[in-house]
This record gives C-alpha cells, sequence and structure tokens, in this order.
C-alpha cells in the first residue's frame, strides 16, 4: 500500500503525522495497527493523523508502514491530487 505522510505538532507540542493513500482513509485504518502508543484522529473532510502518545513512535510507524515522508509543497501537490481519496470521509 502506498502511504504518504506529512509530520506536524499538535497544538500542545506533541509530535503527529498525517497520513494519506490512494487506496483512502478507511483502508489506511485497516492496514495500520493501532495501540497504545499513538493516537488516531479520524476528522471528516482531513487526511488521517497519528498522534504520539510515547516516544519514538511516530518514527516506529514510518519505518513499519513504509510511508513516504513528503515535504509540505509535495504533501499539499498529492492531496490534490488524490483528492478525496486523502480525506476522511463522514
Amino acid at each position: 500500500m502506498e502511504l504518504y505522510g506529512l509530520r506536524g505538532i499538535t497544538h500542545g507540542w506533541g509530535r503527529l503525522i498525517n497520513v494519506m493513500s490512494p487506496d483512502g482513509a478507511q483502508a489506511v485504518l485497516a492496514h495500520i495497527e493501532t495501540g497504545e502508543a499513538f493516537m488516531v484522529i479520524a476528522t471528516p473532510g482531513a487526511p488521517l493523523q497519528f498522534h504520539q502518545a510515547k516516544g519514538g513512535s511516530i518514527d516506529e510507524l514510518v519505518r513499519r508502514y513504509g510511508i513516504r515522508e513528503l515535504d509540505l509543497a509535495t504533501w499539499e501537490r498529492k492531496k490534490s491530487e488524490l483528492g478525496d481519496a486523502a480525506l476522511v470521509n463522514s
């Protein structure tokens, strides 16, 4: 599965990564095993977010699932290209 990511920070300065795939947000949720190391935020109309709850968990998520990290400009182009597949459906 192709996975694209963009790292960021939460309002409280926690680490997060936005993740999208041409296969859609539901496929990403089904593919990535969730656990105590991070929280999954699925806001309708936005890409999935994985918030780090345990140190190093975002790095491990990227390694484990082969998430291709993009810079902001590339992320925006890819998000536009993927259209609705990049977003959580309501």
